[in-house]
């Protein structure tokens, strides 16, 4: 299962984690992600994929703070997710516009 994590893909994620494996992967199963121990407490967590923009919403949803490593790209993915949610959560009531697009 680990050749799929391992396999040449366009992008090469590296990013560190406080959390658990199994909490690791709950959300990035062994087909996903690699990882290794670093320094107590936190895990290295290794993501080949061809898109980043699928990214952005795992690390939200794992809920334990994370530190990217590379790519840079991902850095900014993830903070236009960010304001989106921010965003978001300001609203108070319904609109008509529609949601930016991720990247946007």
């Amino acid at each position: 299962m680990t050749g799929f994590a391992t396999a040449a893909y366009r992008y090469e994620v590296a990013l560190r984690v406080q959390a658990t494996p199994e909490h690791l992967r709950a959300h990035l199963p062994a087909t996903v992600a690699t990882l290794e121990d670093t320094e107590p407490g936190w895990l290295r967590v290794e993501v080949r994929a061809e898109r980043l923009d699928w990214l952005p919403p795992v690390l939200a949803a794992l809920d334990r703070p994370f530190v990217i490593d590379h790519p840079a790209e991902l850095r900014a993915l993830m903070r236009d997710f960010a304001a989106r949610l921010a965003a978001y959560a300001h609203r108070t009531g319904p609109t008509t516009a529609e949601p930016p697009e991720p990247g946007t």
